[in-house]
């Protein structure tokens, strides 16, 4: 029993099982943008820190794009999270998450989520 209950204080915020899903659009001034080859698409997920929980990369998306985000796009492998997180996509030429450059695009879904949340919609909206 002493077993059992370590665990489930050691779990925090983690869980067995990690799903977010949703569609991504582009605002009628970005949509021409989103349609250049080349083009990388990340979906990233972060905890209340900032620090990215999960990433997924779309290679030449074709907006508007439904997507699925899981265990197997966990930053940390074995590991799920549960707690409140912030969905955010960036859309580049140059491949990289993380470093934004000129021309870059953006957007987020406007509040925090749970693993589970189906309809998390994001609009590509802003561009650097």
């Amino acid at each position: 029993m002493l077993v059992l209950l370590l665990g489930c204080a050691c779990a925090g915020p983690f869980q067995r099982s990690f799903r977010l899903s949703g569609g991504i659009t582009a605002s009628p001034q970005l949509q021409k943008k989103t349609e250049h080859p080349n083009l990388m698409l990340f979906i990233v997920a972060v905890n209340a820190g900032g620090i990215p929980v999960a990433v997924k990369r779309i290679v030449n998306p074709k907006l508007p794009i439904d997507y699925q985000i899981g265990q197997e796009d966990l930053v940390l492998p074995g590991k799920s999270w549960q707690g409140p997180l912030q969905v955010k996509v960036y859309v580049n030429t140059h491949g990289q998450v993380g470093l934004t450059l000129q021309g870059d695009l953006t957007g987020g879904h406007p509040g925090p989520v749970h693993s589970g949340e189906r309809d998390v919609d994001v609009v590509i909206d802003s561009e650097i």
